[in-house]
């Protein structure tokens, strides 16, 4: 759709590469909204979001800034994979979760031979920690699966006799 490319020539205007993936990072954090319903359809559905939807999940805002970026030859991917998740300070690990899958966007810099992260997403859609008494009940939860399975299940053959030997002796 050539409205892309307009679109994109709008909202990047910037001196160079950084510049243009900052500003179009931007546009669509502040100008479109988050939300999982699968709003977007048709033929065409990236210029449905950018068009007449304006609301979308995490997928729609990286491909947006993926494909604007690429209209102005800027080289770009799509990287899904998962947030930090939720820490739990009683065994210092993450807990990461289906609700933390996610999706942004890496833009090539060639001169550095680097590849540089930008999230488009705005805040709504990326999940914040959990906190409040039902959190915490979920904390204790996770904290007795983590050692349970840390000191049980994964215990090979080897750390399973040492542990029966020294609980023998």
């Amino acid at each position: 759709d050539p409205r892309v490319a307009q679109l994109a020539e709008e909202a990047a205007s910037g001196r160079n590469r950084y510049e243009k993936s900052r500003n179009i990072e931007n546009y669509l954090k502040t100008n479109f909204g988050y939300t999982l319903e699968q709003k977007a359809a048709g033929p065409q559905p990236l210029a449905d979001f950018l068009f007449n939807v304006r609301e979308g999940h995490c997928e729609y805002f990286a491909t947006a800034m993926a494909i604007m970026l690429r209209t102005q030859g800027i080289a770009t991917r799509i990287v899904n994979g998962f947030s930090r998740g939720d820490l739990n300070r009683a065994t210092n690990t993450y807990i990461v979760k289906q609700r933390h899958a996610h999706s942004w966007v890496e833009v090539y810099f060639p001169r550095d031979r680097a590849w540089v992260t930008f999230d488009p997403t705005p805040p709504a859609g990326i999940p914040a920690d959990s906190a409040g008494f039902g959190s915490s009940v979920t904390n204790l939860l996770e904290t007795l699966e983590v050692y349970w399975v840390q000191y049980f299940v994964a215990f090979d053959s080897q750390e399973q006799r040492t542990v029966f030997a020294t609980a023998r002796r």
